[in-house]
């Protein structure tokens, strides 16, 4: 069976990931010690503590490569595209309060009038669109082609590191909702990848495919996470 050549289709999918926030405390920048107000809550960053996050989403995309042929051994490169939706957060709080004895007392900011008050900070990532650059490797069963890949990965991502502060005063000074840092934040995110799959011919040109995709990115924006991906497709040879 002849599987040489160039090739592409379209995919359908569902991706399981898991996203790492412990490092991102660090990047969250509230609260800003030249505001006079707020700067009594100090550095957010020198106390939170974040934690993981798993998501779950479908996706859609499609695929292009070219396989060469010797004998039943395929060797080929793949680009692959996903877009897809996975939304992962993390947050911690700390809390002042005048009679609640869990939380710290209540805290004096730049008026000079005592609140009570919670600070809530957040980090957390949304994976828009990845993309694979893969060699693959297979064997020929007649209209069959199992395969293994493994590859370099790029996806879009938008990440969020802020702080909110609300506060109620003990007696005199007023109501407030304060939020510090940076919201959807869109950057790149570099990786690889690595996974198996096997192609049916259904007809002479027509392929049906299904495959199981592992992308983790490396550190982005102190946000760590993989992708786990299951898909079905189909395509063409030409």
């Amino acid at each position: 069976m002849n599987w040489g050549g160039f090739y592409g289709g379209g995919q359908v999918g569902y991706g399981a990931s898991y996203m790492d926030f412990s490092k991102s405390g660090r990047g969250i920048t509230a609260f800003d010690p030249n505001n006079t107000f707020t700067a009594p809550f100090g550095s957010v960053s020198s106390w939170v503590d974040l934690g993981t996050d798993n998501a779950r989403a479908a996706s859609y995309g499609g695929f292009i490569g070219y396989n060469w042929q010797w004998d039943d051994l395929i060797l080929g490169f793949e680009g692959n595209y996903n877009h897809t939706k996975l939304f992962g957060s993390a947050t911690a709080t700390r809390c002042y309060d005048a009679v609640i004895t869990s939380c710290s007392a209540a805290i004096t900011l730049g008026d000079t009038n005592a609140y009570n008050a919670t600070v809530t900070a957040m980090a957390s990532a949304r994976i828009t669109d990845y993309g694979t650059a893969r060699l693959r490797a297979g064997w020929v069963n007649d209209n069959l082609l199992p395969y293994a890949m493994i590859g370099l990965a790029v996806g879009r991502v938008e990440v969020s590191r802020y702080a909110t502060a609300t506060g109620t005063p003990v007696a005199a000074g007023t109501a407030f909702t304060r939020t510090e840092g940076t919201v959807n934040s869109p950057m790149l995110a570099f990786g690889y990848s690595a996974g198996l799959g096997a192609d049916f011919l259904i007809f002479p040109n027509v392929f049906v495919r299904a495959e199981y995709e592992f992308v983790k990115f490396l550190l982005v924006s102190d946000v760590r996470s993989q992708i786990h991906n299951g898909r079905l497709g189909m395509g063409l040879k030409f």
